[in-house]
């Protein structure tokens, strides 16, 4: 292929601008999977983007939508299933739109009277949370709507209320595009697809970052405090500058922190219960090198894209496989390496077993000898 960047997607519009914008987000060169899914929405198809996260699927469904704005009638809509993966869409639209499309945000953490004056009739672009897109459309005031991106689908489709798209969608006319954006599919998902995108164009990469680009490593603790203590001497010895913590648990989450900052290490909190701002500040505190330690719940898993996190830590093992592949896919983005280590105890040894075989991956443990507290 004689052209390798954006100029080279069939059907796309590359002005300047928007070549400059794309390079200010460090987007030189689309991938495959961008490349095909651009060309595909611009033609009209509905479009599954089937890629692991760090592969840029915000992009491949940003560009087609901003460009059917730009030449057609009517309004899109992004759904996000968090509050830091909806603000980081946003600010990417709006990095890249042309100035005089107006967008707005429907956020949980967003005041709802500010937040209505925000999407008005003349707001081409939303971006938001089910919680607030949802009786949005109930009351009315999404009317026109012809595109609409559900990123993440499977914890979408289980958010309150949201058995109201498939009646959205059922109505619609005109028809609505749909465009599918997710690193994993569930139950849930699977029926939505057969139901609405069975002739869907879809796009997926051969890149896997979850085996190709994360290493996988399991840290043994004992003791009262083995797993806290465990996690301080890891980053004191390993000398982890930028890494991210979670904790299932929002009562973990607050006690590790206290713990964290009273051992030294400069330690910012994303709350489930934190106002937009204080959520931005956090984000702003950690991506500054102002902190070392994120420590977040999986709340915040999608969407956070900070750069050069060079290690993720699951003070506990997750539930799901899913939660663990956007857990640990907050490292190892951009074809950069990182590694994700899980803090296990005795206990552990079972659903660290199963989590490995589900995934096909092996956690390989740093040390024979556990760190103890005793």
């Amino acid at each position: 292929m004689a052209h390798q960047g954006f100029e080279s997607i069939q059907g796309l519009e590359c002005s300047e601008r928007l070549l400059n914008a794309l390079r200010e987000q460090g987007i030189a060169t689309p991938n495959d999977m961008q490349r095909s899914a651009i060309a595909a929405a611009l033609e009209g198809q509905h479009v599954l983007i089937h890629a692991p996260t760090g592969t840029g699927k915000t992009v491949a469904y940003l560009l087609p939508v901003l460009q059917q704005l730009a030449h057609h009638e009517g309004r899109a809509v992004v759904f996000a299933p968090g509050v830091e993966l909806a603000m980081q869409v946003f600010r990417i639209a709006n990095a890249l739109k042309h100035p005089e499309l107006k967008t707005g945000p429907a956020i949980s953490t967003a005041n709802p009277k500010r937040e209505r004056k925000r999407v008005q009739k003349s707001t081409r672009l939303v971006v938001g949370t089910p919680d607030r897109l949802i009786p949005l459309f109930q009351q009315g005031k999404l009317k026109g709507t012809r595109w609409i991106v559900l990123d993440e689908l499977e914890p979408i489709l289980s958010a309150k209320g949201a058995d109201w798209l498939f009646s959205l969608l059922s109505r619609s006319e005109p028809p609505i595009q749909l465009v599918v954006a997710s690193a994993t599919l569930g139950r849930r998902s699977r029926a939505f697809l057969e139901r609405f995108m069975d002739d869907a164009f879809v796009a997926e990469t051969e890149s896997k970052p979850l085996h190709d680009q994360i290493a996988h490593h399991v840290l043994r603790a004992t003791g009262h405090k083995g797993k806290e203590t465990a996690l301080v001497r890891f980053m004191e010895r390993h000398g982890c500058r930028r890494a991210i913590v979670f904790a299932s648990d929002p009562r973990q989450q607050s006690y590790l922190f206290h713990f964290l900052q009273e051992q030294g290490l400069r330690t910012c909190t994303l709350r489930r219960d934190a106002t937009k701002l204080q959520r931005q500040q956090a984000l702003n505190v950690f991506a500054k090198g102002e902190s070392t330690v994120l420590l977040t719940t999986d709340a915040a898993a999608r969407g956070l894209d900070l750069p050069d996190v060079e290690w993720v830590f699951h003070y506990d093992i997750p539930k799901m496989p899913e939660a663990y592949i956007h857990r640990a896919g907050r490292t190892g983005r951009a074809a950069r390496r990182g590694c994700s280590v899980v803090l296990t105890d005795d206990r552990d040894a079972p659903a660290l077993g199963r989590l490995g075989r589900a995934l096909g991956v092996r956690f390989r443990p740093y040390q024979t000898t556990p760190y103890t507290s005793d």
